[in-house]
């Protein structure tokens, strides 16, 4: 019998960002196993809700809050202590159907305000016809981590900030982790993209992608969003799901591949009048 796409609820919500909060989990866990943890990774649950911190990267975008809830605000001013002990700073990402009006006030009285809207989107694993003649996609080897790296930065055109150190290394530890499964776009032998799946419970998520910008015309990210639908086949999976700006090239090419919108997470960062946000447009994996 046909399946069909669940409706989303707030279960169904709950297991899309368990998939999401468990990538980034295992990127922290593989980190934390450095000699020494000389990036400060550490993992914490407070409730549903999973802290990672990262003391050497001061910063939100890497000290993250995923998957909390309505019923965490209890949890809220551990949580705050936790990453101001640790010398940190952290962001928080809210879910429409898990969040409270409560949660978001207290987020607001604690002095975090909405810094940014995203997508999530989520569909029916299903093979794809779509044809990319110029275009060869195959698995990384572990070989290949530094290449793997450096098509990341250099399709985002990422400074070398005081984070870098720690981003090159979360990076290349995505190929180690067993639950990823990494990909290049390759034309004329070259490897030009990368994108990886991660699974998790027989969701399949969509976890990051990025062209070199001379090759975004070529089809890369449909071409590996359809190999990775594929993998995920392959495995059993019976959901997919993925991240993508508002209305973004990403987006789009998310909802051609079958997927649509389960709905609009926001970005709650601590207030800073000295920051400047047009100047902090870093990205990462999420």
């Amino acid at each position: 019998m046909h399946q069909s796409l669940p409706s989303v609820t707030p279960q169904l919500a709950s297991r899309l960002e368990e998939s999401i909060a468990f990538f980034s989990t295992e990127k922290q866990r593989m980190l934390s196993l450095c000699p020494g943890n000389p990036y400060g990774a550490y993992t914490r649950s407070f409730g549903k809700a999973v802290a990672l911190l990262a003391q050497k990267a001061h910063s939100g975008l890497y000290n993250r809050v995923h998957h909390i809830s309505g019923d965490d605000v209890g949890f809220l001013d551990e949580i705050i202590e936790w990453y101001r002990s640790s010398g940190g700073i952290c962001s928080f990402q809210v879910v429409p159907l898990l969040s409270s009006p409560s949660l978001l006030w207290q987020l607001a009285k604690h002095g975090f305000y909405q810094s940014g809207f995203y997508n999530v989107l989520y569909g029916l694993p299903a093979i794809q016809q779509a044809s990319f003649p110029q275009l060869t996609i195959r698995s990384v080897e572990p070989e290949e981590k530094e290449t793997f790296v450096d098509i990341y930065f250099n399709s985002f055109g990422l400074p070398k900030t005081a984070a870098y150190g720690y981003v090159h290394e979360s990076m290349s530890r995505l190929i180690d982790v067993s639950s990823n499964n990494c990909f290049f776009a390759l034309v004329d032998k070259k490897p030009v993209a990368i994108a990886i799946l991660s699974l998790y419970q027989q969701v399949g998520y969509l976890a990051l992608a990025a062209t070199l910008p001379s090759f975004r015309a070529y089809g890369c990210h449909q071409a590996l969003l359809q190999a990775r639908i594929t993998r995920a086949i392959s495995q059993e999976c019976e959901l997919i799901v993925g991240q993508a700006g508002v209305a973004t090239g990403s987006q789009r090419n998310m909802e051609r591949s079958g997927l649509r919108l389960a709905y609009t997470k926001t970005d709650w960062t601590i207030y800073n009048a000295l920051a400047d946000p047009d100047k902090n447009t870093t990205s990462f994996n999420r």
